[in-house]
C-alpha cells in the first residue's frame, strides 16, 4: 500500500505490509522551516517504517540499504542523524562507522545489532556513536532515542509519549503497551500468553488485544512471533548453538514446527539462513 504505517510480516514471502495509520500533517510556519534529516541504515524495512510512522512530521525519514548507498547519500546531501545497522548485505556497520567518520566526524550515530556481543557495542562506542539499541528493536526506545539526539528540549528522562508529535497521533502508544512490548521481548522464550500478559499491565485481554493492534498495526501473536524470529535469525546468523536449541530458545516446542513457520515467514529454512549468513560473514 502507499500508505504509511508500522509494517507487519507478510507470510509466504517475509515481506511487510503497511497498516493504514497515518498522521495529521501540521501546517502553517513549520512546513516552511527545513526538516531535520535522518537516514536510516538498515535493509529491513521496519526501522524507517517505524521513524516514519511517529516521527514523519518533525523529521525527513530516507532510507539506505546497503553501507556503499549509505555512504554516496552522505556525501552527496545534508543529514544530521544517522541510524546504522550493524549487520549490512555488503559491510558490517563498524567499517561503515570508520569510514562515516572520516566523512563527517561530528555526525550523531544510533547503532543497532541484533546479535547483542559486548565487543561490538565497545567498538561502536569507541567510534564514538551517540547510543547504541539492540535488535528487534523497541519503537518507544527507538523513538525515544531519535528525539533526545535531535531535540535539544527534550531531556534523556522524558517519555516520547509526551512530545507533540506522538500525541498528534490518531492512536498514541500508551504506558499498559509500552509495558506489554516489554516484557514480551524479556520473555519471547516462555509462554507469553495474552491473558497472563494483560494482568501484568493492568487490562483485560480483550481491551490489550484492541489497544494493542490499534497502536502498533500488528496483533499480540504477530508481534510476538516477529519478536521470536528475530531473535532466532540472530542466533542462525552467531552459528554458536544448533538449529534445534535455536528452536527451542526462541520459544518453539519442536523443530519442525520452528522450520515451518520460519521458512513460512521468510520465505528460507533456517538452515538456508544460516548458510546466507555464514557466506555474507566472509565477505
Amino acid at each position: 500500500m502507499a500508505d504509511g504505517g508500522v509494517r507487519v510480516f507478510q507470510p509466504s514471502a517475509g515481506k511487510y505490509l503497511s497498516s493504514r495509520g497515518t498522521c495529521p500533517r501540521r501546517r502553517g510556519a513549520a512546513l516552511a522551516t527545513a526538516r531535520q534529516r535522518i537516514l536510516v541504515v538498515d535493509d529491513d524495512a521496519i526501522v524507517q517504517e517505524v521513524l516514519t510512522f511517529f516521527l514523519g512530521d518533525a523529521y525527513e525519514v530516507r532510507p539506505a540499504t546497503t553501507g556503499v548507498d549509505a555512504l554516496v547519500k552522505l556525501c552527496h546531501g545534508p543529514v544530521d542523524l544517522v541510524v546504522l545497522d550493524h549487520r549490512l548485505p555488503d559491510r558490517t556497520g563498524l567499517e561503515i562507522l570508520t569510514d562515516l567518520r572520516s566523512i563527517r566526524p561530528n555526525l550523531p550515530v544510533i547503532m543497532l545489532t541484533g546479535y547483542g556481543s559486548e565487543w561490538i557495542c565497545a567498538a561502536a562506542f569507541k567510534r564514538g556513536v551517540a547510543d547504541y539499541l539492540q535488535k528487534p528493536v523497541n519503537a518507544v526506545d527507538l523513538v525515544g532515542t531519535v528525539q533526545r539526539i535531535l531535540s535539544p528540549g527534550l531531556e534523556r528522562g522524558d517519555s516520547p509519549c509526551e512530545t507533540s508529535t506522538l500525541r498528534s497521533l490518531p492512536a498514541p502508544l500508551s504506558i499498559p503497551i509500552q509495558r506489554a512490548m516489554g516484557l514480551i521481548q524479556q520473555r519471547y522464550w516462555d509462554q507469553c500468553s495474552l491473558s497472563a500478559l494483560a494482568r501484568q499491565v493492568g487490562m483485560s485481554k480483550y481491551h490489550l488485544s484492541h489497544r494493542f493492534r490499534e497502536v502498533l498495526g500488528v496483533t499480540f501473536r504477530d508481534y510476538l512471533l516477529r519478536v521470536r524470529l528475530e531473535r532466532a535469525k540472530a542466533l542462525l546468523a552467531a552459528g554458536h548453538v544448533s538449529i534445534t536449541e535455536v528452536a527451542q530458545n526462541v520459544g518453539f516446542g519442536d523443530l519442525p514446527r520452528f522450520d515451518k513457520v520460519f521458512k513460512r515467514y521468510t520465505g528460507v529454512t533456517p538452515s538456508a539462513y544460516r548458510s546466507l549468513a555464514h557466506r555474507l560473514s566472509k565477505k
